[in-house]
């Protein structure tokens, strides 16, 4: 009687410890989920900070622009050299990079030739904007660099088949029509046919240099965007350097003209294109896009800022218009993602 009430007993107590045991598990797993669950960000927190970046990264432009006023260079030049000296400064970063992440992850073979083809694709958008500038100035070229907007949707339409949203048929207009008004296009006298198919060419490569580094960004949450910049940029500063020296407008910097281009490569390449680079993985095209042209917006405040350049009321119902379409793009494609 004693064995078979101690047998009953450990019988007993086997099963409470077998049940205590599975409710420990499920508590551990349930913790688990909830730990992940909190330190992953959700889509749409990664989804803001993209945003983020991509405002902080076009005001960084607008404010590079504002730069290159001041410096009053030849054009080609100084996208040469902006590039090629935004590359010392990435390169620390870079190798400290390389020491954190697992480069087979981070830097596929596609990630490291998409990242020299947009080099060449801006570098070709750098040469034709500025020559755009020279033949029609700096207010229609604007203009017309904006071209990616109706690009980038159609790219991943091709590619991707991804249909663009119905909305874009009427923002599309509206912000181009904003642009035009905020860079005070309309003040032109007549259009050089060279100078606009310069400035086309130059939206097209801008709109390629976004779409090749958003396709060959690798499938990982470490990435290396300090080392895909500094290669882009020594690959864009590379062939901005042959297009100057083929056409013979080669400037070199003299005296303290080195400091103005340390802080425009700076400002102009690593803040803008490091923004731009990892907020192009956690945007929409469109989004990316759209939010670029608050650019005009931004170097209008510059110009009051800085050169006391008193907007008109049609460049103040530009960046109305900019902003209107930014804002409801972002939005419907938001709410579509």
């Amino acid at each position: 009687m004693p064995e078979r009430l101690n047998a009953g007993r450990g019988e007993t107590g086997g099963h409470s410890r077998t049940v205590a045991t599975r409710r420990l598990c499920r508590a551990v797993r349930s913790y688990d989920v909830t730990v992940n669950s909190a330190a992953r960000p959700s889509a749409s927190s990664y989804a803001s900070q993209g945003v983020i970046l991509m405002l902080v990264g076009t005001l960084a432009l607008a404010g590079s622009a504002a730069m290159i006023s001041a410096i009053d260079a030849e054009p080609i030049s100084t996208a040469a050299w902006r590039c090629l000296l935004a590359v010392p400064m990435l390169l620390p970063f870079a190798l400290w990079e390389l020491g954190r992440v697992e480069r087979s992850a981070a830097l596929p073979r596609a990630t490291l030739v998409g990242a020299v083809v947009a080099g060449v694709a801006i570098g070709v958008d750098y040469s034709f904007y500025n020559t755009s500038i020279l033949l029609i100035g700096a207010g229609i070229a604007t203009v017309l660099i904006n071209i990616q907007l109706v690009i980038l949707p159609l790219i991943a339409w091709m590619v991707e088949g991804v249909r663009p949203m119905p909305a874009l048929a009427w923002i599309v207009p509206l912000m181009l029509l904003g642009v035009a008004l905020t860079a005070g296009a309309f003040d032109a006298g007549s259009l050089n046919l060279t100078g606009v198919l310069a400035g086309l060419a130059a939206g097209t490569g801008y709109a390629l240099y976004l779409a090749i580094i958003r396709r060959t960004a690798p499938p990982t949450l470490r990435p290396a965007p300090f080392t895909v910049l500094a290669i882009v940029c020594l690959s864009a500063g590379l062939v901005t350097l042959v297009a100057a020296l083929a056409s013979g407008r080669l400037t070199v910097p003299q005296g303290t003209g080195w400091l103005w281009f340390l802080a425009l490569a700076f400002v102009g390449q690593v803040v803008t294109y490091l923004c731009f680079n990892i907020a192009m993985t956690r945007v929409s095209e469109t989004t990316s896009s759209t939010l670029m042209l608050l650019s005009a917006v931004f170097a209008l405040g510059f110009g009051v800022v800085l050169f006391d350049q008193v907007p008109t009321l049609w460049q103040l119902l530009g960046c109305a218009m900019i902003i209107a379409g930014a804002w409801f793009a972002s939005v419907r494609s938001a709410r579509r993602g």
